[in-house]
């Protein structure tokens, strides 16, 4: 394997560990914060990063990139917002579960939205996905996770995918740093509005501060780069199946830092939706 490829797939495997710690995060951090105003701070927080480090690019970027950026921005604030309230309601590891859907969302999207059928396996993916959610899902259960919450985070994962499919669209025809950046502050600015409505509270916790801190620099600021980057290396498939492994550090996080136990549902269900994104994803080898 080239040693660019090699690099590409650590930087990603870096992304999906990164998200994946961010359930427990958020988690405690929304416990004391209004989940907007936490939005808002944590892509403000990026933004101003990226202003900082792209202020060229932002000035070549054009019409089109300055249109086409805050429509990026709006899918981010949905699927954020929601995942973030989502969170209040639901465990980490199911949100961590629920969001990876994205992944098998986006061929269903890209088909709705530009008459891309769908594949086969991505259909299969959906189906197997589904049985996963609603195992893990359990109304009845007693892991502390409310299914008002998960399906917060499902929609959650269906604005993702639809940010997932309007990049693959965009990216061809913007300059990616520009187009990142302006998203990012659509979602800082959009977020503080939200906020502004029912009165912008700042934490008054450190502890709040440095989960803010820990979202914006690590988990926007240098995810998003580390992505622009890797995935000049490597294919749009290859990436989705390698996030395919942040639910399972969002278990891993949840249930070393949260204490969270995955019982039996949790486990199988989570399989189940793991192997639907595989299945969603892989394409059968040529002999």
């Amino acid at each position: 394997m080239p040693r660019a490829r090699l690099a590409a797939d650590a930087a990603l495997v870096l992304v999906a560990l990164i998200w994946g710690s961010t359930f427990v995060v958020v988690k405690v951090a929304v416990e004391n914060v209004d989940p907007a105003v936490f939005v808002a701070l944590r892509f403000g927080t990026g933004a101003l990063l990226l202003g900082l480090l792209y202020a060229r690019h932002l000035r070549s970027g054009g019409r089109r990139t300055l249109a086409a950026g805050p429509l990026l921005g709006l899918a981010l604030l949905t699927g954020f917002l929601l995942q973030t309230f989502g969170l209040r309601l639901t465990t980490p590891s199911r949100a961590g579960f629920i969001t990876g859907l994205s992944v098998v969302f986006v061929p269903l999207l890209d088909a709705a939205l530009f008459r891309r059928p769908p594949a086969g396996r991505a259909l299969a993916g959906v189906a197997l996905s589904a049985v996963g959610m609603t195992i893990i899902s359990d109304p009845t259960g007693d892991d502390g996770g409310d299914w008002r919450g998960d399906l917060l985070v499902l929609g959650c994962a269906v604005a993702f995918a639809l940010h997932v499919v309007g990049v693959g669209h965009f990216a061809a025809r913007h300059d990616p740093r520009a187009i990142t950046t302006i998203q990012i502050a659509t979602v800082a600015v959009l977020a503080g509005a939200t906020a502004a409505v029912t009165g912008f509270d700042l934490p008054s916790q450190p502890a709040a501060w440095l989960a803010v801190a820990y979202m914006g620099i690590l988990a926007t600021a240098l995810v998003f780069l580390l992505q622009s980057w890797a995935q000049v290396h490597t294919s749009a498939t290859h990436t989705a199946l390698i996030f395919a492994l942040e639910p399972v550090f969002a278990a891993m996080f949840a249930s070393t830092l949260y204490g969270e136990s995955l019982g039996p549902r949790a486990f199988i269900g989570g399989t189940l939706i793991v192997a639907g994104m595989l299945v969603a994803e892989l394409r059968p080898a040529r002999g």
